[in-house]
This record gives C-alpha cells, sequence and structure tokens, in this order.
C-alpha cells in the first residue's frame, strides 16, 4: 500500500515514521484550531462540542498533494473567498479522492481523502496556477463537479491551502464507509488467544498472560550467546549476544510490541495502568544487529526448517507453508520495572497480533456516534471522546490519535435544522433567526455531500495524519502500484551511446498481475517490503529477470551455452539467479526440501532437483519458490540488507549491485547502467521525495556492455578489456501508467 503524508517537504523526509509525523505536526497543523475529533465552542450555556473529522494543515507555501493513487469523487475550483460576517473570509474549493489498494493478500482497503479549503483562482500566482491539475484548473466555478473517471496519482499537485477566517489552511479529512471499514477493522481487544489476521504489517505484537514463566537465559544459547557460524578447530565461532535475564513470572497482563529497524530489534512492554489506559513498563529491549543475523539465527535455532523459523522470529508465527519441529519463539522481554526474562512467545494462549490488528493498548479504539442518545445530530455527546479531546500530555494526544470516530459528515447541508438543533436553543450562538440564516448559507456554501453522490451520511473518520503513519508500515503493494515501479524507459549502452527502450504499460501491469502475490509474500517474509529495501531489491530484479521474464539464465542460448558454464547443471535460476551447487545445497537445507526429491547424479550436489522446485525453464517455473529463493539470497547474503538501508546514492546501488554480481571490479558490474537508472525511477515511484521533474541527471562510472577496449593487465601486456569510463546521462522519470 503506497500512501504519504499530503505536504511533502525534503527536511520531513526521514527513515523514522514517528519522527516524520511529528515534523509535519509540529510544522503543517494549525496550533489553534481544526483539531480532531472534535471542535469545542464555549457559550453562556456551556460547552459544545461539535464533529470534526480531519485537521487543520498550515501548507507554508508548499502544495497540498495526493495521498495515494485514487480517482477524483467531486471537486470545486472557486473565482473568489467568501466571506462569514463576524468571522472574516473563507475558501469553499475542495478536492474528495477515493482509494482502493490492499493492505494484504486477503484486504482491500477503500478510503476516501478530502482537501477542503483549497486557495481560490484569484489568490493563486501564475506559477501556482500553473501546477494544479488541468481537470482543476480549467473548470472554475461555485457548482460542484464529478469528473468521469478521471485518475489521480499519489504525490499528485491538488492544490494549495486557502483561507479559513483569516488563516492560511487546507482542511484534511480521511475516512471510510461502513462496508469499507469493517472489512478492515479488527477488533484486537477480542482476541483472547491465537492469532489475528494472516495479513500481516508492521510491527509484531503479543498479549502475555498473567503468571508466566520467564528464564535468566536462553535455552538455546551457552554463555557466550547463540552460536550463529563455527569454524571447527579455530578460535573464530561466532555468536550473537544473549544478555542475561532474571527468572520469575509477570504479576499481570503484558502488551508487547516488537519493532525491527535498521537491523536492530527493539521489544517495548505495556501494562494497563491504574488511572485507565495503558503505561509503558520500564525502557525497551533492544538488540542490535538482530534483523541483521536472521537467517544466521534461524539456520542455528531452527536446523530441521530455517525458513520456517526466520518466520518464528520475525513475526512470532509462521505464514508461509513451510513447517517446523521446533515451535518455539524464545525471546528476550522486559516483564517488570525492574527484570527482564526470556519467554516462549509461541503458545496459543500468547495473542499473537500485527499493526493490521489495531493493537488496542497503543490506543486504536472505535467510537460509533450511532450508539449514543443523539445520533441525528452533528454534536458529540461521547464522554470517552470529550474526555481525551480535554486532556493534555502526550499520552491523550496519542490516544486520540488512534480513536476512529463514526459520526455525522460535517459537508451535509440536506439536514441543517436536525444537526444544529441545539445550537438554537436559548442561550446559545445560533438562537437568532438572523444568525441561523447567515450559518445556513455559510455551511451550503462549503457542503457537497449530495453533489458528490455520497449517501452514507455517517462515516468512519480516522485521524488523516496517524491513518498514514498506519499504513505507511504496510509494504504489501498493490498489482497497479507494482506496475508503476517499472521503469518506462531505460538506457543501455550500446558501442559508446546510451540507446533508450522502452516499456508499455499493459506489459507491465500483465508482468504484476502474474508476480504480485509471489513477490510480496517473499518480501513480507524477509522484510525487503521496507521501501528503500524495495527499491534496491526492485533495480537488481529488473535487468536480472529482463522485466520479471527471465526465471533461467540462458534465455534463447541454453544447450551448449549453459552446458559450457563451470556452474552447469547450477545454473542462474529465480528472481535473483541463484548459481552453483553449494548455493543450491544451502538453499534447499534452509527451505527443508527432502533430500531424496529428485535428487538424480545431475543434482546430487544439492540434494533435490531444482527442475521440479524452482525452474526448468522459462515457461516452467515455481513463482513462489523463484521470489522466496531471491529473497533467501539476500538474507543470506551477510550485510547487503544493511547496504540497502545505508541509503539509494549511486554508491549505495553499487555496493548493493556487487552483493548480487560478486565483487568485482567497477566496470565488470554486470547492466550497472540500467541498475543505476532503476534505482532513481523506482526511487521516485515509492518514496516520498517530492520530485516533480520529468527527469534527472546521472553521474556514474562504469564501462560494460559495449565493444572491448585495450587495457593494461597485471602483467603490463596489453589487452583487451573493459575500462571504467565516466558517464553522464539523462534518466527520464516519466511514471509508468497507463496510456
Amino acid at each position: 500500500m503506497l500512501i504519504s503524508y499530503p505536504i511533502l517537504r525534503q527536511d520531513n523526509i526521514h527513515d523514522d515514521e514517528d519522527i516524520y509525523l511529528a515534523n509535519v505536526i509540529e510544522s503543517a497543523l494549525v496550533n489553534t484550531e481544526g483539531r480532531y475529533p472534535i471542535s469545542t465552542l464555549t457559550t453562556p450555556q456551556g460547552q459544545v462540542h461539535r464533529w470534526h473529522g480531519g485537521v487543520h494543515l498550515y501548507g507554508g507555501g508548499e502544495p497540498l498533494r495526493a495521498i495515494a493513487d485514487g480517482t477524483v469523487v467531486a471537486c470545486r475550483f472557486t473565482a473568489a473567498r467568501e466571506t462569514y460576517e463576524g468571522l472574516g473570509d473563507y475558501d469553499t474549493s475542495f478536492v474528495l479522492l477515493r482509494h482502493e489498494t490492499q493492505s494484504g493478500e486477503n484486504t482491500t482497503v477503500v478510503f476516501y481523502s478530502l482537501y477542503m479549503h483549497l486557495a481560490n483562482q484569484a489568490d493563486l500566482a501564475a506559477d501556482r496556477l500553473s501546477q494544479l491539475p488541468t481537470w482543476f484548473r480549467n473548470n472554475p466555478g461555485t457548482d460542484v463537479k464529478r469528473p468521469a473517471n478521471q485518475r489521480v496519482w499519489r504525490k499528485d499537485v491538488l492544490g494549495f491551502a486557502g483561507q479559513l477566517y483569516g488563516r492560511e489552511t487546507c482542511h484534511f479529512e480521511v475516512f471510510m464507509l461502513d462496508a469499507d471499514f469493517n472489512r478492515v477493522w479488527h477488533d484486537s481487544g477480542a482476541i483472547a488467544q491465537g492469532t489475528g489476521s494472516d495479513d500481516w504489517f508492521g510491527d509484531a505484537h503479543f498479549v502475555v498472560p498473567a503468571q508466566r514463566d520467564f528464564a535468566a537465559s536462553h535455552p538455546r544459547a551457552t554463555t557466550q550467546g547463540i552460536l550463529i557460524q563455527d569454524a571447527p578447530g579455530t578460535q573464530h565461532d561466532v555468536y550473537f549476544p544473549t544478555p542475561p535475564g532474571v527468572t520469575g513470572r509477570n504479576d499481570e497482563k503484558l502488551y508487547v510490541s516488537v519493532s525491527l529497524h535498521q537491523g536492530r530489534r527493539i521489544a517495548t512492554t505495556y501494562r494497563e495502568a491504574a488511572t485507565g489506559g495503558y503505561e509503558q513498563v520500564g525502557h525497551p529491549v533492544v538488540q542490535d544487529n538482530y534483523e541483521y543475523e536472521l537467517y544466521r539465527l534461524s539456520t542455528a535455532l531452527y536446523p530441521d526448517c530455517p525458513s520456517a523459523g526466520l518466520e518464528w522470529l520475525r513475526f512470532g508465527r509462521v505464514l508461509g507453508s513451510d513447517t517446523t519441529t521446533r515451535n518455539e519463539n524464545w525471546q528476550l522481554v522486559r516483564y517488570s520495572d525492574s527484570a527482564v526474562g526470556y519467554i516462549d512467545l509461541a503458545p496459543n494462549k500468547i495473542v499473537k497480533l500485527s499493526d493490521a490488528d489495531f493493537p488496542h493498548w497503543q490506543g486504536w479504539k472505535r467510537s460509533d456516534e450511532g450508539a449514543t442518545v443523539n445520533a441525528a445530530d452533528g454534536l458529540c455527546d461521547d464522554a470517552d471522546v470529550i474526555a481525551l479531546a480535554q486532556a493534555t500530555g502526550e499520552d491523550a494526544e496519542r490516544r486520540l490519535r488512534h480513536m476512529i470516530c463514526k459520526a455525522p459528515t460535517e459537508w451535509d447541508d440536506s439536514d441543517l435544522s436536525t444537526r444544529y438543533a441545539r445550537m438554537r436553543e436559548d442561550g446559545q450562538p445560533l438562537q437568532s433567526d438572523e444568525s441561523w440564516g447567515k450559518f445556513q448559507e455559510h455551511v451550503s456554501k462549503m457542503a457537497f455531500w449530495t453533489g458528490a453522490g455520497m449517501t452514507d451520511r455517517s462515516v468512519w473518520h480516522f485521524h488523516p495524519l496517524q491513518f498514514i503513519r498506519h499504513y505507511k508500515m504496510c509494504g504489501w503493494i498493490s498489482n497497479n502500484e507494482m506496475a508503476q515501479c517499472f521503469p518506462r524507459e531505460l538506457k543501455h549502452l550500446t558501442g559508446r551511446q546510451f540507446v533508450a527502450h522502452t516499456f508499455p504499460w499493459n506489459d507491465a501491469l500483465s508482468r504484476s498481475e502474474t508476480w504480485g502475490g509471489h513477490f510480496n509474500r517473499a518480501n513480507r517474509k524477509y522484510g525487503i517490503d521496507r521501501r528503500k529495501r524495495l527499491v534496491h531489491y526492485f533495480a537488481q530484479v529488473i535487468p536480472e529477470t529482463g522485466y520479471l521474464r527471465l526465471m533461467k539464465e540462458g534465455d534463447s542460448k541454453d544447450g551448449k551455452y549453459l552446458k559450457s558454464k563451470p556452474y552447469y547443471p547450477f545454473y542462474g535460476r529465480g528472481l535473483i539467479q541463484l548459481t552453483w551447487g553449494e548455493t543450491y545445497k544451502k538453499y534447499g537445507k534452509y527451505r527443508g526440501f527432502p533430500q531424496t526429491e529428485g535428487a538424480t547424479s545431475r543434482f546430487s550436489e544439492a540434494g533435490w532437483n531444482p527442475d521440479d522446485l524452482l525452474v526448468s525453464s522459462n515457461t516452467n517455473y515455481n513463482p513462489d519458490n523463484c521470489a522466496d529463493s531471491a529473497g533467501y539470497y539476500i538474507s543470506s547474503y551477510r550485510g547487503m540488507i544493511k547496504k540497502m538501508d545505508s541509503g539509494i546514492s549511486v554508491d549505495d546501488c553499487v555496493a548493493v549491485c556487487r552483493c548480487v554480481n560478486g565483487n568485482v571490479a567497477l566496470q565488470n558490474i554486470n547492466g550497472l547502467d540500467e541498475r543505476l537508472q532503476s534505482v532513481l525511477f523506482i526511487r521516485d515511484v515509492l518514496l516520498d521525495f517530492p520530485a516533480d521533474s520529468p527527469s534527472e541527471n546521472l553521474h556514474f562510472t562504469w564501462r560494460r556492455n559495449s565493444e572491448q577496449e585495450l587495457t593494461v593487465n597485471k602483467k603490463g601486456q596489453s589487452v583487451k578489456g573493459y575500462i571504467a569510463v565516466d558517464w553522464d546521462i539523462s534518466v527520464s522519470l516519466m511514471k509508468q501508467r497507463p496510456r
């Protein structure tokens, strides 16, 4: 699921989503108005709490952008501002988008995003006006427009913040209709044992009942730690450290959230607070390099099938089809303010969740206004929501951001007399006919609900920035999103010139429909679904497989060509092609493939039959294993994921290329021109850079895929070979979209 914030600035781009979210809130939110989910008005008769389904953002001169791919439901682009007597000018321009994507194999996510109070035509300078989409810019007027089948793409500019009562403001809102909300919502508090949604994403979460046993040490470790690489007869055995714990039991139910970030495992424990809600227990438990060592850890701890073991260690359960006889997951967890210990998180009595289940101790809670006494009006009667909105402190703010509220939309003017009847009572601000008339006119000028064809009067509102932060943790990408990652144009070095080759949208979409599920499952398993890692990975897969077309080395040059290779019959197979018999042997052991499975004399070194279980030809292959073997390669190649995490510069990309091609001289890296161009293109699609330029210059040093030239070998002899050359080329960043 590809989603980003509506305001994108380079200084807000950050790997840590919590920091990113804090920066956006601090720099963009109007502090005094427009809070979610209610706005409070103090009157002589007391406080009136009106539902407010979004937040007010201050653009700071930056454009407001579409947060995800979608279609235009309705819009309005006015020629000038309106005025509400006594309060000031306000803008009624808006864009309403409908988005449909996926958060997993079995979960379609449909939601709406609203950008209200966009700047009008008269207030936009020529340079800003030119940035607006033509379907919006060319149709000014006060009526609601409903463009037919108008697509919008993530990060597209929609407009600029307009005016609301003398302040530069954009009302930003995210909501779902009933059926769409029910499809994604999971009440994690109602899960008493077992697991939550199989469409796992984000962090792993565990609910540990009271009075569970914690051990002082990992049962599979020695005093030195877990042996992850042995060197018999030497002093160079490698151990993963397992810090000592304390034997004991937890007195109360614990809620443990485990995050894997930049290689570290961070386990944070919570408990129910005496004053309500949840509080953190002591400091988080941090283990460095845990994720970077998952392959070696799973190999050491689950020798019969490390593949299944890796899922135990990453997810806390096995999501795939591989199995192991060691159904255990011993982890270091804090169980009191002063004690940590090792506990097996595998038993069924320990609930296993992910962020797909909306963990309730993080604050996720739904509030249905339909369950209150005055459900028909637009005022909030939910005591919990009101109390949270009036509370101060980080905990209250966090819980408020995680509140999902079903309430009447404020953009429907068809029943104003019912919705705001209480505000017309004696002593209330709309008591007089004059004030009521002005209010009706004001609301009607902003309203669009009926004109947009929206029929549900009440919808499920999310804090829009928290919604984005939540789903940005989801690395599953839809077929349409995956198709956009295929570079539309790549320049190949031919002789001394770069010749452009294009790749049509229909071909990209067809490949994505074929590979989407296999690709996503493997990426999730190996943690490659993190965006920066996915940029690097996709940039390697494209040249390795010819746009996911070639699963077997040699293509049409089979027979004599392959038999001439020193590694035959273990030639390249899969998305990142496994090569050499020893590599095949290790992968078979890792997956737990039966050692008698087709192990003819031809494949005796591996002990399993790659033709049957991986690839026999470019039309006969196992797509799940092709994708999994690539993930295995990345995970088992020590340091490769860490290199992916380092950055996306040319040097970072070259470092990842060497992991795939071997540690060869720069000029001998195969297809470096394609790989570097792909990184720039895919970066623009997957990451949050607000790149609006159609191209970018790329400088690199390399020579390959051209005629060889005279060079000098180590003996000082003149021989033909590749030499390093500096190149400057312009990379097209045209979006891979339907044409």
